[in-house]
């Protein structure tokens, strides 16, 4: 696992890496730790096989909340947890789809806590690579990279984050072949990735922006899969 942890104070960043190197001892895990003290700097030589970030939201010029807006407009995928002194900010967090947020001063076993849910958001984000025979052609997805599937007749739609595609196929199918990555019916018409979820109002789910239905019978269960999923169950 490679990890990168930003934070301005040389007293913060060497007491998370002492408790990185405690918590990959007794994991019996292989972590490799880059640590930089300047936001720019992280940004300036951000590598995309990085796992995990730590980072600290307080930091003079450029603030932990500015900082992760770049780093998602370069990595949508990566891991991302904050380390704060301030807790009202955390909230902020959810804007560049942070998985949580530890408060200073960080123990070792709120630290735990924390990273074992961090490692968990890390193995699911592991991708899967699909090939579409598609009416465009063939194609080649990541399986993140879809927000939701569409049944139209006898096809299917993926709506990925690069444009639609259509094959031909059944959507049982699909929610068999995608349920271990956290793709969900809303209704019959709709298999949906729990990642790109931004809101439920009533018996509406936006998904990257559109609206879809979630049926009746389908309620309960979506609900309580997209509960499992945003609290890290999953």
């Amino acid at each position: 696992m490679k990890l990168a942890v930003v934070d301005d104070e040389k007293k913060a960043t060497d007491l998370l890496e002492g408790y990185i190197k405690r918590f990959e001892r007794e994991n019996n895990m292989t972590m490799k730790v880059s640590v930089f003290h300047n936001p720019n700097d992280f940004l300036n030589n951000y590598s995309r096989d990085y796992d995990l970030v730590l980072m600290d939201i307080e930091m003079p010029g450029l603030n932990g909340i500015e900082t992760a807006r770049e780093l998602r407009r370069m990595d949508s995928r990566v891991v991302l947890m904050f380390i704060t002194n301030m807790a009202q900010y955390a909230i902020n967090g959810y804007e560049v789809e942070a998985v949580d947020f530890v408060i200073k001063p960080v123990s070792y076993a709120d630290f735990v806590l924390k990273m074992q849910k961090a490692t968990r958001y890390i193995s699911r984000n592991k991708d899967k690579k699909l090939t579409l025979n598609s009416t465009e052609g063939v194609v080649n997805l990541h399986v993140s990279d879809i927000s939701y599937i569409e049944v139209i007749r006898h096809y299917l739609i993926y709506h990925t984050l690069n444009g639609s595609y259509t094959v031909r196929g059944v959507l049982k199918e699909a929610e068999e072949n995608l349920a271990k990555y956290h793709f969900v019916r809303s209704n019959h018409c709709y298999l949906v990735n729990l990642k790109y979820v931004e809101s439920i109002n009533g018996n509406v789910v936006r998904v990257s922006g559109d609206d879809l239905q979630i049926s009746r019978n389908k309620k309960i269960e979506f609900l309580m899969e997209f509960t499992r999923y945003i609290g890290g169950m999953q």
